[in-house]
């Protein structure tokens, strides 16, 4: 097997000043040299920010209108612009980068854009994986310090009662691995016409008699809903539930991509089929949709059946995104739990254990307190002479 000598797309990140390794500090918004601890604003050091074409860029549809584009629902924007630009893998060939500092192979999974090198910890990013094509249009940047998710945990497992006594004694949080998730943004208009049967029931009294009416209606109604930025994860190895736990970010502070915002931490391109994400975002916004429609005509019947509807999408754009995660594990005993943190905002999802006997005992006494409260109203009505 003749390895590929991709050494030619190794971008690494040094110090102007010193030559030394440098990485992007969440906590000042930075880039910090490692050695002589200069620091510089991200758009002040040089970096290969050309001006490339990209697919998401030129996503929009002229439509005004809601389309209905039977399967091709999503309209106007084309995954294959983006998969033209990924490397082909080759059975017979091992893609091999050289460290530009030791010299030192390295080897990179086909969705790896960012990785230190295991031998000097030099920090490098792998431009073909990032660029073209296949650059992001965006990245939202760690803000979280990895010195700080400690606090962020302790406030997750606070008022967690069923937690064993253990569990913060023994407790070891597993390496750290900060890493630029690659995510699609999806926007655009979901609308058409909605069917449905509903009642409404009124009640009035004639002399003796309690009169119910009951009248029926058929109800059709036409409206739309806008959508921006609903995100989707596009790496497979990362699942789409721990991804979607991990949400919400904050769309408003998308920084244009840059390179060194990815020195010090890990980051994945792309590698999901993107008729499967059209399929999921097509869904996320016909059922919000129909959501908002039933709600608006409920609000008026007394009854609301949904009978069926017609919808078509517009001004669908897509783009796509780096957003920053942190994973780890915690070990209890000899077992490992899995965690993850949104980088942006420091919010915890993450399995916890729990002590069955802490478990049964704090349900005995939420069943004790409803039934003290029983007792007590039949002793008082034995000796006040309450009426049960």
């Amino acid at each position: 097997m003749d390895p590929i000598n991709n050494s030619q797309y190794i971008k690494e990140q040094k110090c102007p000043n010193c030559g030394g390794t440098v990485r992007f500090v969440p906590e000042k918004g930075k880039v910090v040299c490692e050695f002589c601890d200069s620091e510089f604003d991200v758009q002040q050091q040089s970096t290969d920010n050309t001006n490339t074409s990209n697919a998401a860029n030129t996503s929009n549809t002229s439509n005004s209108e809601y389309v209905n584009a039977g399967e091709n629902y999503i309209s106007g924007f084309d995954f294959r612009r983006f998969y033209d630009g990924v490397p082909k893998d080759d059975a017979n060939c091992l893609p091999i980068y050289y460290c530009k500092s030791c010299g030192a192979e390295v080897i990179a999974a086909s969705e790896e854009a960012s990785l230190t090198c295991p031998y000097c910890t030099n920090k490098i990013v792998l431009s073909d994986k990032v660029s073209g094509t296949l650059r992001p249009n965006g990245i939202i940047p760690f803000k979280i310090a990895k010195a700080d998710l400690k606090k962020h945990l302790d406030d997750f497992y606070k008022d967690k009662k069923l937690l064993p006594k253990n569990f913060f004694s023994e407790s070891k949080m597993e390496q750290v691995t900060g890493i630029y998730v690659p995510f699609w943004l999806f926007s655009g208009g979901v609308g058409g016409r909605f069917n449905y049967k509903c009642t409404k029931v009124s009640t009035h009294i004639s002399g003796d008699y309690r009169i119910t009416e009951t009248d029926y209606y058929d109800v059709l109604r036409d409206g739309g809903v806008t959508f921006t930025d609903i995100p989707l994860d596009a790496s497979e190895k990362i699942s789409d539930e721990l991804m979607d736990s991990i949400l919400p970010y904050n769309f408003s502070e998308v920084m244009d991509f840059n390179y060194q915002y990815l020195a010090g931490f890990a980051a994945d391109r792309f590698d999901v089929p993107g008729k499967s994400l059209q399929t999921r975002a097509l869904k996320r916004m016909e059922d919000t949709t129909k959501n908002i429609a039933v709600s608006k005509v409920r609000s008026k019947y007394t009854s609301t059946t949904f009978v069926g509807c017609n919808l078509g999408t517009s001004n669908v754009n897509v783009r796509y995104i780096l957003l920053p995660v942190y994973i780890f594990d915690i070990n209890v005993g000899d077992k490992k739990y899995s965690f993850a943190v949104n980088g942006q905002t420091g919010k915890v999802v993450g399995e916890l254990p729990i002590d069955k006997k802490v478990s049964a005992v704090y349900t005995l006494k939420k069943a004790a307190i409803p039934a003290a409260v029983v007792a007590l109203y039949y002793i008082l009505s034995y000796f006040i002479g309450w009426r049960v």
